[in-house]
């Protein structure tokens, strides 16, 4: 199938023993014995010219859906017997990462040991192709829509402080009422907004603060020390609430979760050691294996 129809694309026997470095002979042989075998004519052919028959037109179209098939299933095959391997650039959220991300990489690491990890943690904005990432782990942005989005996990969040900061300034009831209170929150945003749905409206609070840490691990040890309130990942501040180092605020009302995703550039044939990290952060967060 594949010599007849290199000989229908090449116009000639001669152009596709030229393509396949085999002699016009041995591409008239293969003709031959496939009209033989199928015991119809596929080729009109003269001295000067070559067409093919109605027959030939139509197991041509059938031939070349076939070869493509073939080909795709190789790829498939050689895909699966190959061995991920180079350097993965990755960029992701400081806390994030250290807290959700690096627990997981000795795992990975150790699954596929001709994979090398480049791993940026910071809250700087990464431009994925003009920086050279692999990959990005953020809430998607405005622009990201270029991009190809997986998503690893929906982030739940809580507002929460020690008790000691509430004795000292008492427990606010509404979400207006965080405006007599020092609220934590990160320098990256000049216009820090806390929403709150109720049960009749969205709240949309801008939030004060006195202070302001690129860092939600840092403000998290803040609020642990008194130093106020804070709205923190919920799988982060678990735990301490658990342990009564935190009191969760305003029950009434719901935080409007973030879905957290692995961002990418699109690409026809993803690299294997990309699918693989792929595969793997999305099975860990999925089946809850998360740190």
């Amino acid at each position: 199938m594949a010599i007849f129809v290199s000989a229908v694309e090449a116009g000639s026997f001669a152009g596709a023993a030229e393509t396949l470095h085999i002699s016009p002979q041995g591409v008239g042989k293969h003709v031959r014995s496939l009209e033989h075998w199928l015991g119809a004519r596929l080729l009109h052919k003269t001295t000067r010219q070559q067409s093919l028959t109605e027959v030939g037109a139509r197991f041509y179209e059938r031939c070349k859906a076939v070869l493509m098939e073939v080909e795709a299933a190789e790829a498939v095959a050689q895909e699966l017997s190959a061995r991920p391997k180079g350097q993965l650039r990755i960029a992701a959220p400081l806390s994030f990462g250290h807290h959700q991300l690096v627990p997981l990489l000795p795992r990975f690491l150790e699954a596929y040991p001709e994979i090398h990890i480049d791993l940026h943690l910071s809250n700087r904005l990464v431009d994925v192709a003009e920086e050279g990432f692999d990959a990005v782990i953020r809430v998607p942005l405005a622009g990201d829509e270029l991009l190809v989005s997986k998503r690893l996990k929906t982030e739940s969040f809580c507002l929460c402080a020690s008790p000691e900061y509430l004795a000292r300034h008492g427990v606010p009831l509404t979400p207006e009422a965080l405006a007599d209170h020092q609220c934590l929150h990160g320098n990256w945003s000049a216009n820090e907004v806390w929403q709150f749905q109720g049960e009749d409206r969205l709240h949309r609070i801008k939030v004060n603060s006195r202070l302001k840490i690129n860092n939600w691990l840092a403000l998290l040890n803040a609020a642990r020390h008194g130093g106020g309130i804070t709205l923190q990942p919920l799988s982060q501040v678990s735990g301490l609430i658990a342990d009564g180092e935190l009191v969760p605020l305003l029950p009434a009302y719901r935080i409007p979760v973030k879905e957290v995703s692995l961002l990418f550039l699109p690409d026809q044939k993803m690299p294997l050691k990309l699918r693989s990290f792929m595969d793997y952060v999305c099975g860990c967060f999925n089946d809850g294996h998360e740190a």
